[in-house]
């Protein structure tokens, strides 16, 4: 299951699939959502409410910024597709009837008499609620039409102009009476002059460019038909419950439900990812998540020095440190006490793998090049009892040296090579010393649909 394009690196690598779910290996330095492939720099805080005056009267966002909100981009995309329709209609004269179509005259009347409106602000900005607003003001937004005006011949002028909330309060109609009463034509040129402002909306709100979907586990996902329709890769066994096999011959089945995210792994951080494939089996996942019994996790980490083994001779034990997020930096969490707003963090660790203990003869694996004989460390077994974001890094951090590779807390800081880099692509690998050497290495997790406990494994890449 390869992907075109994609660097052999940075692809995903499908354990287990099935109409319920599907479980990765996901590559170091590979996002596991979607994002934003180059935010803009953070503007500088201004009085939102002088803006938004500006933006309702018509004038411009200030010079200190380079964003508009929603709404300073709602109103700013009526005032310019009502000048181009008043352009469109001075360059063609009064022929403009005869060239187009009964339904986006109509459209271009909206257009240009929404963005004469007084208070351009007032216009909602959620499709249905547009559409009714667009049949209440018929009468004014398409004085040339008055086939469309469908209020009835008895309403009065106050009842025209009365909100859709108050109407239904009086008459208490049903709940699809309100969409019964807007006609298939004036919803038509509604959609359309609403799919019109927005597509004017989107350039003026400067959002930075999404990442493409080789660039995280879901989008590669999506590449390869998850989400869209059923691709199962493999069986679970009745007996063992072990789903650690990959195989391309499985089943294709429809299924048309979407990718849920039920659980992240940091960027940096390889290892086993889930993704539920419906509804059903997200609120399954997410409450076995909740409950911290239901779902056990194994993670191997690779520290330079561990005091607790090193100096004390002690193989195994529970790191219980509260962490919070820090007060000085947005990314980074700190340890500090439960009095002062610190969340219970636990982590029960014991060595996996002690690197120095491997004979000179295997220096050829290529460990010995990168750190030298008397730092090589250990491989830590940990398995977090808490959930809390850099909770395995902090923890190693604040006990040893932290996890090798480790650009927020380990003791040898490396350059990021994010997505400016033009090497990205070709240098970023999952066993170099530039990696964070963190893997989530098993699963047990019951499943969503029999109950029965699935282990997933997955080797350490370096």
């Amino acid at each position: 299951m390869s992907l075109p394009n994609v660097p052999s690196q940075l692809t995903i690598r499908i354990l287990y699939s099935d109409s319920d779910l599907v479980v990765v290996d996901k590559p170091c330095n590979l996002r596991s959502v979607p994002g934003h492939a180059n935010p803009p720099p953070q503007e500088k805080e201004r009085p939102r409410s002088d803006v938004g005056v500006d933006a309702a009267r018509g004038g411009d966002i200030g010079p200190q910024s380079h964003r508009r909100t929603a709404q300073e981009a709602w109103v700013k995309a009526i005032q310019l597709t009502c000048l181009e329709e008043d352009t469109s209609i001075s360059t063609s004269g009064k022929t403009i009837k005869q060239d187009i179509s009964m339904e986006d005259a109509a459209v271009k009347e909206v257009l240009r008499n929404l963005g004469s409106t007084a208070s351009p602000s007032c216009v909602p900005r959620k499709l249905e609620t547009f559409v009714k607003y667009c049949h209440r003001n018929s009468k004014r937004l398409l004085p040339s039409f008055p086939d469309l005006h469908n209020r009835g011949k008895g309403a009065s002028k106050k009842e025209q102009c009365e909100p859709t909330q108050k109407k239904q309060k009086c008459h208490k109609p049903s709940k699809q009476s309100g969409n019964e009463s807007v006609s298939p034509m004036m919803r038509n040129i509604a959609q359309k002059s609403y799919t019109k402002i927005s597509y004017a909306q989107i350039p003026l709100m400067n959002l930075p460019k999404p990442t493409e979907n080789w660039e995280s586990a879901i989008g590669q996902l999506r590449m390869l038909g998850f989400g869209d329709c059923g691709h199962c890769v493999s069986t679970i066994t009745e007996d063992s419950g072990n789903a650690d096999r990959s195989d391309d011959k499985g089943q294709h089945q429809p299924n048309h439900s979407k990718l849920h995210v039920v659980h992240r792994l940091d960027c940096q951080t390889s290892g086993i990812m889930v993704v539920a494939r419906n509804h059903t089996a997200a609120s399954s996942l997410c409450k076995a998540w909740r409950e911290r019994e239901l779902v056990q996790k194994v993670y191997l980490a690779h520290v330079r020095h561990w005091p607790p083994y090193h100096q004390h001779q002690t193989s195994e034990g529970t790191i219980d440190l509260p962490l919070a997020p820090s007060r000085t930096e947005r990314i980074k969490w700190e340890v500090r006490p439960a009095a002062e707003g610190g969340k219970e963090s636990k982590t029960y660790w014991k060595v996996y793998k002690d690197l120095e203990n491997v004979t000179a003869n295997n220096d050829e694996e290529g460990i010995s090049q990168n750190y030298p004989i008397d730092k090589r460390g250990i491989i830590l077994e940990l398995h977090p009892i808490t959930g809390r974001t850099h909770q395995l890094r902090l923890h190693c951090a604040a006990i040893g040296s932290g996890i090798v590779g480790d650009s927020l807390y380990g003791d040898s800081p490396i350059v990021w090579l994010g997505d400016n880099n033009p090497n990205t692509n070709t240098t970023v690998g999952t066993d170099g010393p530039n990696s964070l050497r963190l893997h989530a290495h098993k699963l047990t997790l019951p499943h969503p649909q029999s109950g029965k406990k699935v282990t997933f494994e997955s080797p350490k890449p370096w």
